[in-house]
């Protein structure tokens, strides 16, 4: 176990409910077979497409007014609309594979040699062709592709939360074989999106080589798959359903570009699965440039403050549209301090660090739906919301410094690692200890309450008190925003050789001393008085060096000056009680918050308190009061023993 390590949320988030479709009528899946048919696509390729279509009236109708997509020689003819997932395969030739594939001219095993690539099919329709050996080898070229792009891309807990999100490229293809007298098969490969697809058949169980050699080829087969999960939902009802049911019918259906025309340029000369192929590389091997981690969660940063500002169904916003434009960093200083928010950048990261990251599960969920609305990641983890965190606060330090890469990235590593500091999630959920102007909480109250935590022996060994954390979180960030940083990496700087703590294991080993204590609220001081940040003794005094020169604090001081070795667990004692007394506090402090929020739940929205109006059950009401009036006696006599011990030494 690692300083960092913590224990994960899970949070599966509610998810999308798909609209209820139906089973459609066959005269409508003829109708529309005809109407590809007379586009000029074949008549296997436009049963297929038919057969494959959720509505197939709808298709019909768009297929009146394609669209265009241009690509280098030529333009595609789309429609777009909902398919079965039970009819459409990952593309057996995915170049995805071109890193792995066995050549015969290497010597490459027969059995992992490559498919040829696709050719135009007969004719002048927008269909390809593959020329195989055998119905084997398709088959288990397929399964062997969805299983490894399962395994390299998954993207099977995000589906599951969302369904398929952005369209697939399908195109009809026709397979044919070398080695078998096989009817050739029409089937819906994917152009672009075989991870996608591939994830929907892990999460509904398919074989791509079932999907390609059975249901293919029996209409009645593939209709009684995809009608028993619409059945089920009809009769049970989508709440009554479990969360792998759900699941599964999310991804029932898939949204496709479906490619039903190609002209080519006149004089380009490009053939239709030249095109395909030029569309892929458009997407994969020549796609935009990335916009990088640092602008993807500036994207997610503000997507959680609209997140955390936005009131649900049964929970108040968690921050005012005021302190999402503080956060924001959208708000001058002056305006800032009008509107009664900290001048100081310290603050604001600590606020930050607090609402995104700490108050508990509630706060991580709305955070991690925020994430969700951007990304449709399922389980956000602790790191993704620490790094986001990191890029809000650091948007002042970035436009002071231009962006200057050489500033910046070293800074946002550092602040990264050291916010991942699990007591962090401690933090209250109302407010600082010391914060807002008129809270009557100053920098000096917080640094006492640090001191005292710490001669109570938290920290050591253990876990930080809670004005430990709030001091340290407040003064990382001035140590690791000077010029000079006070705090770096693990296993960086001069302190490579001797110490290879995590930012973490530092930063407890200097609050869980008295003296350490006293140097983060130096630092915060000096921080907030644009000064440089000096090394100072246990009586907050600066350090001389030998020529009579204040000693600037360093990463290396700091890991020599607290290096932990005297940081042991209390175990025994008055200091190992008052560690475990802070947990039965905070336990009692999190009862109370949890009965206010039931006490809030109302009976409908906007409605009167359902426990207030209706009660609660009187047998689970008769077992919680007995634990508490078990626990209310220990107490009392805990008490009463105090009492006993002080007169008898009075």
């Amino acid at each position: 176990m690692t300083d960092e390590a913590t224990v994960e949320l899970r949070d599966d988030g509610p998810g999308w409910q798909p609209e209820p479709y139906a089973l459609p009528r066959l005269a409508a899946v003829d109708n529309l077979a005809t109407a590809l048919f007379g586009r000029g696509l074949n008549e296997e390729a436009a049963e297929a497409l038919a057969r494959a279509t959720v509505q197939p009236e709808d298709m019909r109708r768009k297929l009146t007014d394609v669209n265009e997509l241009r690509v280098q020689g030529g333009t595609l003819h789309i429609v777009e609309t909902r398919l079965w997932s039970a009819s459409v395969v990952p593309h057996p030739a995915n170049p995805r594979e071109y890193g792995r594939r066995s050549y015969a001219l290497g010597g490459g095993s027969a059995a992992l040699r490559i498919l040829p690539e696709p050719e135009p099919a007969p004719g002048d329709g927008p269909e390809l062709q593959i020329r195989v050996p055998h119905p084997n080898d398709l088959a288990q070229r397929l399964d062997d592709a969805k299983e490894r792009l399962v395994k390299e891309n998954p993207l099977d807990d995000d589906i599951a939360a969302e369904g398929v999100l952005q369209p697939l490229m399908v195109v009809p293809m026709r397979v044919c074989y070398d080695k078998a007298p096989n009817r050739p098969v029409t089937l819906l490969i994917t152009a672009d999106g075989s991870s996608r697809i591939s994830a929907v058949h892990h999460l509904l169980g398919y074989r791509p080589s079932l999907i390609a050699y059975d249901w293919t080829t029996d209409i009645r087969k593939f209709r009684r798959e995809v009608n028993r999960w619409l059945r089920l939902v009809q009769k049970q009802g989508w709440d009554s359903l479990s969360a792998a049911e759900q699941s599964k019918v999310r991804v029932l259906t898939v949204p496709a570009r479906i490619v039903v025309g190609f002209v080519p340029d006149t004089r380009a000369g490009v053939r239709f699965h030249t095109a395909v192929r030029n569309f892929i590389g458009l997407t994969h091997i020549r796609p935009p440039r990335p916009y990088g981690s640092a602008v993807e969660n500036e994207a997610k940063g503000d997507a959680v403050l609209d997140s955390l500002a936005e009131p649900t169904r049964s929970r108040p916003a968690r921050i005012t549209p005021q302190e999402k434009r503080w956060y924001a960093g959208v708000v001058t200083e002056q305006e800032a301090t009008e509107e009664g928010f900290s001048p100081y950048q310290d603050v604001r990261a600590a606020e930050i660090v607090r609402t995104v990251l700490g108050g508990g599960i509630g706060t991580a969920r709305r955070v991690n739906e925020g994430i969700r609305s951007l990304t449709a990641k399922q389980r956000p983890k602790r790191e993704d919301r620490v790094d986001i965190a990191v890029e809000l606060i650091l948007r002042p330090v970035r436009t002071a410094k231009n962006d200057v890469l050489a500033y910046v990235r070293p800074r946002r590593a550092v602040l990264q690692r050291a916010y991942r500091l699990p007591e962090i999630e401690q933090l209250p959920a109302d407010a600082l200890l010391e914060g807002a102007l008129d809270n009557g909480r100053s920098l000096e109250k917080l640094r006492d309450a640090a001191l005292k935590e710490a001669a109570e022996g938290l920290g050591a060994g253990g876990r930080l008190g809670v004005a430990q954390t709030e001091l340290a979180v407040k003064a990382t960030y001035y140590m690791v925003t000077a010029d000079t940083m006070a705090l770096q990496t693990e296993g960086s700087g001069a302190a490579r050789a001797q110490d290879s703590r995590s930012t973490v294991g530092v930063l407890r080993a200097m609050l869980s001393q008295g003296r350490g204590v006293i140097q983060a609220y130096e630092v915060v001081r000096a921080g907030r008085l644009s000064r440089p940040l000096l090394e100072v003794n246990g009586d907050g005094e600066p350090i001389c060096t030998e020529d009579g020169a204040y000693r600037e604090l360093t990463d290396a001081l700091v890991r020599h000056t607290y290096n932990g070795e005297a940081l042991t667990e209390a175990v025994v004692g008055l200091p190992a009680a008052r560690a475990r007394w802070a947990m039965v506090t905070k336990s009692v402090h999190n009862l109370r918050q949890a009965m206010s929020v039931m006490e809030s739940v109302p009976v409908y929205e906007g409605g009167d308190s359902l426990v207030k109006r209706e009660g609660w059950d009187p047998p689970e009401i008769e077992k919680a009061r007995r634990y508490l009036d078990r626990i209310s006696r220990t107490l009392a006599d805990w008490a009463d023993r105090y009492h006993e011990q002080y007169d008898e030494q009075s």
